[in-house]
């Protein structure tokens, strides 16, 4: 039984990507659909990205589009979200 899990697991990894790709995916898609303004956009949107914090968040996972070990999954997830609402697209679970 748990080897006929682990392989489900395995195959569902490879034929979607790892949670981080999928993440990374997601994001260039809502980043498009914000326009080639989508820090203001979000730094207006959400008081969260208008401090430093937030905008080394922001160029992270930026930076994590060409090179994906330049920000983790946490914070792919956080701007992605965040772009995603700002650009009403409606995207299940994170899994």
């Amino acid at each position: 039984m748990y080897n006929k899990a682990n392989q489900e697991a395995n195959t569902e990894v490879q034929a979607g990507g790892s949670i981080k790709e999928r993440l990374l995916s997601r994001f260039e898609r809502a980043r498009e659909a914000v326009g080639p303004h989508w820090r203001k956009a979000l730094a207006e949107a959400d008081a969260y990205f208008n401090t430093k914090a937030g905008y080394d968040t922001m160029m992270a996972v930026s930076g994590a589009a060409s090179s994906p070990r330049q920000a983790n999954v946490d914070r792919i997830e956080r701007v992605t979200l965040a772009l995603e609402k700002l650009a009403g697209i409606e995207n299940g679970p994170v899994v």
